[in-house]
């Protein structure tokens, strides 16, 4: 059951999609902590705001990464700069994290 009476913090609607991304870390290794400098994720879903990805390690907040989008039916990567605003753990495993990232225009 939905609560009703919580305001919505999204400022955009959410769209369902699965898409395999690649992303690479912008900063530093001693800068990020532990975040990894390029890794494969998975994005859940989409917005005009930004995007909500799963992946294998937890990205720090504040960290701003480049995202490869692939396009539909063609040889194309479209690169677009990202900045974590928060991660977490999903579930009980401890190699998948959710993280939400803003676009940066």
């Amino acid at each position: 059951m939905i609560d009703s009476s919580k305001p919505e913090r999204r400022r955009h609607e959410r769209f369902p999609q699965v898409v395999e991304v690649h992303t690479r870390c912008l900063v530093s290794s001693a800068e990020s902590g532990d975040a990894p400098k390029d890794f494969d994720g998975r994005i859940q879903n989409l917005s005009n705001g930004g995007v909500c990805i799963l992946s294998g390690s937890p990205l720090p907040p504040s960290l701003f990464v480049c995202c490869s989008f692939p396009v539909i039916d063609a040889p194309v990567q479209v690169p677009i700069l990202m900045q974590v605003r928060w991660t977490a753990k999903r579930g009980y495993n401890p190699s998948v994290y959710v993280s939400g990232l803003q676009f940066v225009l």
